[in-house]
Formats: structure tokens, sequence, C-alpha cells
């Protein structure tokens, strides 16, 4: 896919078009890309010859644009830098407007570089021409038009343009996102030899020889431990002398937050209830992690001595909507709350947050690599939380976990949707990403996946929490992590992303896709529209009766369905050694009913919640307990 390791000469260009798409891809490997995502098209072919000709720059080729955005997403969570997408002019940008709206909510750098016509075929009838000017809108950060290139305009135009792109898209001191470049060309859009004057008006030489960008970057931020002791000390000020502090961790988008988050537990000490996609369940944080939040605030009596005096929320919204009516009581019962925030959307759906620290996370160090070798240095606690309080919440954890353990854990028992989350989060081997799928499989990972002893990242699409492209941001993740990638997802997300499994067929990294598929929306059930069955089916479950064999055949992927716990136990096993083994990827389908999984979750419920109630010793009583 990538020429020889050959420095880039802009006077050896075939042409113009080649010679400005050289220049902006060039810039953007010195500037830290590493994947591109390329659609086929005619009007791109500029485009796609510039990554082809830069050895620094990976490539994946995806039929799909819909999926390239989202590939393009799940590579630039993985990584903290912008991966680029490239397509064709017309509807084909369009169809990353979903992965746009994602990456706009969750604040992930990516570059949109569409290809256009030129000035002069638009608003006159002319073949796959439409308004691609700004058809992002809001979401995205910046918004420019390339024009076609010219010899008038100096190539130096192109550098600086390039390093803006890239800037915007990290955009240090506000939020990161998707940027678009709308690129105009005209013929020849082929590499063709033509005569233009190679006599530069910039002498472009010096960085042609050099591997630094147009543009430097000086970091002059602080360290990663002084930038963390300084939020540090604006936490314990707001703290002042509350003592139950609890602090609530969501969805994490990013390697630098995800190290922001383990670091802030472990200086605080205080309980942490950690949503499955914040990654935290799977790391050592030095600090009291609860899992099954979600579980422990079925009992009303568990949840009242567990009220906090201080909320603290990082991080995005929490899955559960069980855990928010537990903080909105506790405010309502005088509990203070603090939202730290890592961008320009408000997090504070409840609009009752009194408190806001915003952070930059692009100051907490130079590079990953740097944070991550910081992490691993010991933090002093900044204040002594209430230590009661803290093992009351422990106490209450460990109660539902030996609930989940005895009802969950049986390899002879049949499969049924909480067992199958909690096993492909307990199986996947360190080092591994976990891809949780919206609606269901998000909702029984948060309250049924266990902490575990050995790490894994765990990677969500919660921004706009939609159920396409899932599969594709898996593949995403496991292409520049080189990592082994498992993705758990519904049967309805993987109606709507079958696509992409032309994509994992294709990846050089192997992926693990395990689809549940309860014949339709199975999250409706535990919604309100479950009293309304006229409505329920088939307008809102949309059942279709398909199961995934022929997909896995079709797509030349080995596929299995297992019936009981045991069984997908050893399917993912073997699928693990399939995929280091023979580098092949892997469809496991479990087939479970819509209407024996919401009788199950209440039963289940319903037996952790009296356990909490009937135990004191578990949930002690606090002193100086609101009640």
């Amino acid at each position: 896919m990538s020429a020889s390791a050959k420095q880039f000469d802009p006077t050896e260009a075939p042409n113009l078009n080649t010679l400005w798409t050289q220049l902006a891809f060039d810039e953007w490997a010195r500037l830290g890309l590493s994947l591109a995502v390329v659609c086929p098209g005619s009007r791109s072919a500029p485009l796609a010859y510039a990554i082809s000709q830069n050895p620094r720059i990976e490539s994946v080729i995806a039929h799909d644009e819909r999926s390239a955005g989202f590939v393009a997403l799940g590579a630039a969570r993985a990584t903290g830098r912008a991966a680029v997408v490239v397509t064709t002019s017309g509807t084909a940008v369009a169809n990353l407007l979903p992965a746009t709206i994602e990456a706009s909510k969750t604040g992930t750098p990516l570059l949109l570089v569409t290809a256009d016509r030129p000035q002069e075929l638009h608003d006159c009838g002319a073949n796959q021409s439409i308004s691609q000017s700004n058809i992002f809108g809001s979401f995205a950060r910046w918004s420019i038009d390339v024009p076609c290139a010219d010899a008038a305009i100096d190539p130096s135009w192109i550098l600086s343009t390039a390093d803006e792109a890239w800037r915007r898209a990290h955009c240090p001191s506000q939020s990161a996102g998707p940027v678009h470049l709308n690129w105009m060309f005209r013929e020849p859009l082929a590499p063709r030899i033509e005569a233009w004057n190679r006599e530069l008006n910039t002498d472009l030489s010096m960085w042609s020889r050099s591997r630094a960008p147009w543009r430097a970057t000086v970091d002059g931020g602080m360290s990663w431990d002084e930038s963390m002791d300084a939020l540090v000390e604006q936490i314990c000020l707001s703290v002042a002398d509350a003592r139950r502090v609890l602090l609530c961790v969501g969805a994490l988008y990013s390697p630098r937050m995800r190290t922001l988050a383990r670091d802030l537990t472990a200086r605080l000490g205080c309980p942490v209830l950690a949503d499955v996609g914040s990654s935290l369940r799977s790391s050592a944080c030095g600090c009291d992690i609860v899992a099954h939040a979600d579980l422990v605030a079925l009992s009303s009596l568990a949840a009242s001595k567990l009220r906090p005096e201080l909320i603290i929320r990082l991080g995005g919204a929490l899955s559960s909507r069980r855990i928010g009516e537990f903080l909105t009581d506790a405010r309502s019962r005088g509990a203070r709350e603090m939202v730290i925030r890592d961008g320009p959307e408000r997090m504070d759906f409840s609009h009752s947050a009194s408190m806001e620290l915003s952070i930059d996370p692009s100051a907490f160090g130079s590079s990953v690599e740097r944070v991550r070798a910081k992490s691993k240095a010991p933090f002093q606690r900044s204040f002594e939380p209430d230590s009661q309080y803290g093992n009351a919440w422990k106490a209450a954890d460990a109660t539902v976990s030996r609930i989940l353990e005895s009802r969950l854990d049986g390899p002879q028992d049949a499969l049924d949707e909480p067992s199958t989350a909690r096993i492909v989060a307990a199986s996947c081997p360190s080092g591994a990403t976990l891809f949780v799928g919206n609606s269901m499989p998000i909702r029984d990972a948060d309250m049924h996946a266990a902490v575990r002893d050995s790490t894994i990242t765990v990677a969500v699409n919660r921004g706009a929490s939609g159920i396409d492209g899932l599969i594709a941001t898996a593949v995403g993740h496991a292409r520049v992590t080189r990592a082994l990638t498992v993705a758990i997802v519904g049967d309805l997300s993987l109606l709507h992303d079958l696509g992409s499994l032309a994509l994992v067929a294709a990846s050089a990294v192997p992926v693990v896709v395990v689809v549940v598929n309860n014949d339709g929306g199975g999250i409706f059930h535990f919604l309100p529209l479950a009293d309304h069955l006229s409505v329920l089916e088939p307008w809102t479950t949309a059942p279709h009766g398909i199961n995934f064999s022929s997909a896995a055949q079709m797509f030349r992927l080995h596929y299995e369905a297992p019936m009981v716990r045991g069984d997908l136990m050893d399917e993912l096993r073997e699928a693990f050694g399939r995929a280091s083994q023979l580098n092949r990827s892997t469809l496991i389908e479990v087939r479970t009913n819509r209407d024996e999984n919401i009788r199950f979750h209440r039963t289940l419920q319903e037996e952790i919640r009296m356990a909490l109630d009937q135990s004191s010793v578990c949930v002690p009583s606090l002193v100086g307990a609101k009640q």
C-alpha cells in the first residue's frame, strides 16, 4: 500500500494536483498521522495517490463511506491522534455525518478530506455535484474549502493550512473534534506527468530534507505531575469539610483521559463508581472501584446509607439510569456536585452541578508515552476520605458480586444476556481492546462485568449512543493498536453495520465479534413502551428472524453459536488462539429470547435487592449520614 521510504521531493511531483496533496499528507505524517481510511472514487484520486506514496501513513480501503468514518473514529480514539478519512464528491460526503457527530460529541480528533468538483461545475446540473461546503455544520470544529491547485498560490499555503487543520482537530485549550477540508480538483485527476513551474516561490528544500513540520508548536505547558497537583489542589479546595466524597467516572475517549482518571482516583482515594466505558475496572487504581453500583442502587436501604456529601463527575454520561436517579436523590438531600469538564459541551443534563472545573487534557504532559510512564509513579493522597463510607461501598459491591458469581458463572447453565456480557468482559486477554456496543450490551456489561486484575481498554461510542458504525469503530481500534479487539454488539447493530464485516475480514489485526441476537430491540422491553404492546411489536422492536451464520460464511469469518456459558468461554479462547496463530477473525452468535431476558433480569435484580436489604453487615450505618 505504501511506496518505498524515499523522502518526498516537491519538485518531482507529477503535476500541481499531486504536489498539493503530497505536501498536505507529508505534513500530516510529520505531525503524527499514521492511518488514512480511503474510499474509492475518481475525483479523490489525487488524495489517494498522495497516501499511496507516503511510507509513514498506513491505509485502509473501505467500500462504504459511513463505515470508513467510523474506522477513522476508532483509530483516533485509540491513539488520541487524528486519523484521516478520504471520500469522493457527492453523497459520499454525506455518509460521514454519523461518525462526525460521534467525534464531535466525544472530542475525538478527525480529519475529513472530501474531494469536490471545481466551482464551475456547481449549480449547473453537473453530475455528482452537491453543495459540500460546511455540510457538517456545527459538528465540525473547522471547515475550509481548499481551492483547485493553482500556480498563483504559493505551496506554503497548503503546508500552513494542513498545520492549522491538525491544530484545530486537536484543539489545545478547547475541545478536539472533526475538521473538514473540502478539496476541489480539476483534471488531471490521475498522476499524469504535466509541465508545471518547478521553481517554487518558496524554497521547500530544507523542509523536504527534514522530518520536522512546517510550523512548529512549542509545548509551554506544565509537566504531568504539576498539572495533576494543580487539579487535585482545586478539587481539595472545593471538598472543604466533605468526608463522604464519591467520584463518578463515565466513558473516557482518549488514552490521555484514561491516564488522567487513573491518576486522579489514586490521589483522591475515595470510592469510584466506574462506568464500564471508563476502562477503570481493568486497571490498578489504588482505590475502591465499585463495579456494580447500578445493582447496589436497587436497594433503597443501601442507597440511603450510601448517599454522598460531595459528588465529583468526570468523563461522559454514565450508562446507568439508576445511578443517575441515585445521584439526583442525593442532590435533593443536600449533596453538592462538581463536574470536571474537558471540552466545550456542558456535561450536566440534570442542571444541578454547583461547581465546575475546566481542564485542558492536552496540557497534561507532552505525549501519551510520557504520560503512561508518569502514571506508574506512586501518589500521595491529598485528603483523608471517610474510610467507613468507602468500606460501605466495598461491602455492598461485594454482596452483589457474590450473587452474580453464583447466578452467572455456572459453566453448564444456558447462556443469557447478563452472563454473555460478563463472560466476554472477563475473557479478554490482557492488553486487548473490548468494544461494547450500545443498547443492551453496554447496559449488561455495565451492570454485570466484574473488576479485572489484568488491564484491557474498553471502548464505546456513547457520544450520540447510536447503533451505526459499531463494527467499523472496533476495526479502527484494532488497526492502530495492533491488539486483539473484541466487539460485543446487538443484532440490530450488526444488521445496521453488516457491510463492515468486510472490514473485519480484511483487517490486518483480527477482530472477534460477539453478536447477541434476540431478534430485535430487546432494550425496549425495559422501557415504558413495554406497557403498550400494539406499539412495541413490531413497530419498535423490529424483529427480523435472521441468524448470522450465512453472513459469516459470506465474509469468510469463522463462525460459532454456543448455547451454554462454558461453551462461550471455550469458543472465546479458541477465537483468541485463532487470531494469534492464524490471523483469522471470528463471529460468535449468542441467541436469546427477549421475554426470557427481561424475566431473568428481574429475577436476578430482586434477589440482589433482597440480599442488600437484609445485609446490615454489608452496608453498615454511617456516622452522620443524612437519612
